[in-house]
C-alpha cells in the first residue's frame, strides 16, 4: 500500500500570525497535522509569488506551545 495523499487545511491562526509578522495580506497558511507522527506534519505557506513547504521536523519549537510552533515557522521562512 502506498502512502495516502495528505491534505492540508487552511489555518486561520497561523495565517493571522504570519500576516501580522510580515504585513502581507496575500499570505495564506495551511497545515497538515499527523497525530501519530508529528514529524510528518507540515505547513504550506502561500505568498503572492510562491508556495513554501515547511515540515514540523524542520522547525525548532516547544511541542506543548502552538505559539512557539508558529514563531518557529516564521523563523524557518524569513530568517
Amino acid at each position: 500500500m502506498g502512502d495516502l495523499p495528505k491534505f492540508a487545511n487552511i489555518s486561520e491562526e497561523a495565517t493571522a500570525f504570519l500576516r501580522n509578522q510580515t504585513g502581507s495580506t496575500q499570505l495564506e497558511c495551511y497545515t497538515y497535522i499527523d497525530p501519530e507522527q508529528t514529524e510528518a506534519s507540515f505547513f504550506i505557506v502561500r505568498t503572492s509569488n510562491k508556495v513554501i513547504h515547511v515540515s514540523f521536523a524542520e522547525i525548532t519549537y516547544d511541542p506543548k506551545n502552538y505559539q512557539s510552533l508558529l514563531q518557529g515557522l516564521y523563523r524557518a521562512i524569513y530568517e
